[in-house]
Order: structure tokens, then C-alpha cells, then sequence
């Protein structure tokens, strides 16, 4: 006879203001490193990589939305 188990207590994870607020600061966290590179690209070599504006602008989006998925 098959009983059914007692369900283990779901692990609670953060509300969802403290969510949106960490994901947030992932995405800004990473936009000012990738803003940061290409300065810092442009002054050490007097150029800059038109190429990787468009990744800084994209990378961002989904670091926070990988982060956001850790508790999805």
C-alpha cells in the first residue's frame, strides 16, 4: 500500500522586492563593469571597440536575468 510521504517545508528565498532590488543591482553591477572596460580600453588604447558596445549593452540583461532565475 502506497502511503504518501509528508511534502518537506519548501525552502522560503527572498521576497520579491529584495529580489527585484538584487537583480537590479546585478544588471547596474554589470553595465558600470562593462562601461568601466571600455574606457579603460579607450584611454590605454586610444581606440575603441565599437564591436563589444553592443555586448556591454546586452550582457547585462542577461547576467540579471540568470540571477534572477536562481530562485525561479
Amino acid at each position: 500500500m502506497n502511503t504518501p510521504s509528508p511534502e518537506k517545508p519548501r525552502h522560503k528565498g527572498p521576497s520579491k522586492r529584495t529580489l527585484n532590488i538584487l537583480t537590479a543591482l546585478v544588471g547596474v553591477g554589470t553595465l558600470a563593469a562593462g562601461i568601466a572596460w571600455l574606457v579603460y580600453s579607450w584611454v590605454t588604447d586610444l581606440e575603441v571597440p565599437y564591436f563589444a558596445i553592443p555586448l556591454v549593452m546586452c550582457v547585462p540583461v542577461i547576467a540579471a536575468v540568470a540571477f534572477r532565475n536562481c530562485w525561479d
